[in-house]
């Protein structure tokens, strides 16, 4: 803990910016014997709950650019082994010229927008610029929406304390917070958290939150709660399907295993089946086939279609332990469904669930989730996975052979799409381990780029490890990349002016 006493500012502006009036804060405090980085934070209330700035910076000074005129509290907490305890905050008044001081109340994470600029990457010749930082908490897995026009995304994510965020994905500006972590919240099992998009007649989506055994939905363009209910048992995964008349949600409870079908206009339960084995991940809906459908995986390698009232339509035999969540692809030759198994990547087809074939992988497992995306334009996707070895590899859709491999050690959970080389090829993009993301190039699996800024992992035993996702999206003639920061504690979003990217 930093003792309060040991902590003081020595803070100061430089000119104003001419068009913007705007400052800069340099910020001084006292330093702890073998302590060499601190978690600095800045709001503009005293306890915290509109945070400015929030950052892990080595040293025991900083200077923060572009501080718009006002009065400011901050704090520092040590980081060594573990996060320390903030020490008592000490306010600023930043004016256009002059700065007043104090001599240096507890954790309370909220959104910011910290607009910084981003450092050139000196890996690579791709220049990132602008971007921005969201201090949200730890959101393994954001996601890309239409909350306020079916022609605009936006963001939303649930962090490690049940809070929904949605953002505006181009500024990284709260919209709206939604929940609280409750007592009835340490009912969800590990990896029992969820969101998933609930398209609304208006073409905007709403949000149904699954937390263990509470579901709620939440309409997209306000954050105002529409209904909440709670299940029998806690669910794991789930999807939404619909028709031209209704529209449920399908939750899998794999303690059963069974499944839980809710109306999607208000949260009723309307009918619950079992099922023969354990599912890998979320049951997926056959987008473009027979409306009210989807395909389960099992942990024995059994592949099932159902239909909304649990009935079985179609099944058919992986051959080998499915390892990962069905992945369904349209392509020109036909509709196939896609299953990572012990034995590697097998093909089947979508209407009569007839094996294709495998493409064995030596010595390795599929894991995560599969991806299709068609990287070089030919009209026919390229399969992406990841192995339980740090690989990732591209498979030709049309043909089953291998593309391309490359070893990145067990990174993320999930790939992105975006030219981030201006290439006219889509590059794959992920999160990293210690690093913010990287991109392997779509032609040969090469690394094009990699985000060189240093890492500044906040070491608290309540982060959760859980792999990081990434999302691509069009931003003006480029891409924007959006993560969670490896520090467990925001978002961060990185521009590519040039190049193009893929959000499906």
């Amino acid at each position: 803990m930093l003792l309060p006493g040991t902590v003081f500012v020595l803070a100061q502006t430089a000119p104003p910016n001419s068009q913007t009036n705007n400052t800069e804060v340099h910020l001084r405090w006292g330093s702890r014997p073998g302590v060499s980085r601190y978690r600095l934070q800045l709001a503009s209330d005293s306890a915290f709950a509109d945070i400015v700035f929030d950052r892990v910076v080595a040293g025991n000074e900083y200077q923060i650019q572009d501080l718009p005129a006002g009065r400011y509290f901050w704090r520092v907490a040590a980081l060594t082994a573990k996060l320390g305890e903030f020490s008592s905050a000490g306010s600023i008044d930043v004016t256009k010229a002059t700065l007043s001081e104090s001599p240096p109340p507890r954790q309370n994470i909220s959104p910011i927008n910290d607009s910084s600029r981003t450092r050139p990457v000196t890996a690579s010749p791709i220049v990132v610029r602008g971007g921005w930082r969201a201090a949200v908490g730890d959101i393994a897995h954001p996601l890309l929406a239409h909350l306020r026009s079916p022609a605009r995304l936006d963001l939303v994510g649930l962090n490690g304390d049940g809070v929904m965020f949605a953002l505006d994905a181009s500024s990284g500006v709260a919209l709206w917070t939604s929940g609280r972590r409750t007592a009835d919240s340490k009912l969800a099992a590990p990896g029992s958290s969820a969101v998933l998009l609930l398209r609304s007649r208006s073409g905007l989506d709403n949000l149904v939150a699954l937390s263990g055994v509470d579901v709620a939905e939440i309409e997209g363009a306000s954050g105002r709660q529409l209904w909440r209910t709670r299940l029998p048992a806690a669910a794991s995964s789930g999807t939404v399907v619909s028709d031209s008349r209704s529209a449920e949600i399908l939750l899998v409870d794999n303690s059963s295993p069974r499944v839980f079908i809710l109306d999607a206009n208000n949260g009723n339960l309307v009918n619950q089946f079992r099922l023969p084995h354990r599912v890998v991940g979320a049951p997926v809906n056959l987008v473009g086939q027979r409306a009210g459908r989807v395909v389960f995986a099992y942990d024995t390698g059994q592949v099932e279609i159902r239909d909304f009232a649990g009935t079985v339509v179609r099944s058919g035999d992986a051959g080998s332990p499915a390892t990962t969540p069905p992945l369904f692809i349209r392509d020109p030759r036909g509709d196939f469904i896609l299953v990572g198994t012990r034995g590697g990547l097998t093909a089947l087809t979508a209407d009569e669930l007839t094996p294709l074939g495998m493409v064995a992988i030596k010595d390795d497992v599929p894991r995560g989730t599969l991806a299709a995306e068609d990287l070089n334009g030919d009209g026919s996707p390229e399969v992406i996975m990841m192995t339980e070895r740090g690989r990732v590899i591209a498979v030709s859709g049309a043909e089953g052979k291998i593309l391309w491999e490359a070893s990145v050690g067990n990174e993320g959970q999930s790939v992105a799409f975006a030219d981030v080389d201006g290439d006219r090829m889509l590059d794959v993009v992920l999160a990293g381990g210690q690093s913010f993301a990287f991109a392997l190039s779509g032609r040969d699996g090469s690394v094009v780029w990699k985000d060189n800024e240093p890492p500044a992992v906040v070491a608290n035993h309540s982060v959760s490890l859980a792999p990081r996702s990434i999302v691509a999206m069009p931003y003006g003639s480029g891409a924007l990349l959006i993560a969670g920061d490896p520090s467990r504690t925001g978002l961060r979003a990185l521009e590519f002016p040039k190049g193009s990217a893929s959000n499906h």
